[in-house]
């Protein structure tokens, strides 16, 4: 790929991701993405999981799935597509953009784990209470 290939398809995948990170920073879609994960904070253990955390995980993951479905569709993009300009970008940047955590967590059980753990220690720290429903 020529350099100047190379560089049209970061504007490309950096335009598309925009609108993909735009999608996963609206209001309603974090307060919903939060609630869902705050709601079974608890369940989550350092050491040997339940089902019930990989019931979770995969209800994130079929969430995340339906947006990036129906951002594929609205962007007249695969899913494929959406990957391939996500792995360009975060080759550059691994900390680019926050739909990044979502999308890598739904797509590898241990990733998601990490970050529900992450989230569990960091309140823990603050002392603080989740937002729940």
């Amino acid at each position: 790929m020529s350099e100047a290939e190379d560089s049209k398809n970061i504007e490309q995948a950096i335009t598309v991701l925009l609108g993909l990170e735009r999608l996963f920073t609206e209001p309603e879609f974090i307060c919903e993405i939060e609630i869902y994960l705050n709601n079974n904070l608890e369940k989550f253990e350092s050491g040997e999981q339940t089902h019930e955390c990989y019931e979770i995980y995969q209800k994130f993951g079929e969430d995340i799935e339906k947006k990036l479905q129906d951002f594929a569709r609205t962007e007249n993009l695969t899913e494929e597509e959406i990957f391939d300009f996500c792995k360009v970008v975060y080759e550059k940047d691994s900390n680019a953009l926050t739909c990044f955590e979502y999308i890598f967590a739904a797509c590898d059980y241990q990733q998601f784990l990490d970050m529900m753990l992450t989230r569990k220690e960091l309140l823990d720290w603050r002392e603080e209470e989740p937002i729940v429903e």
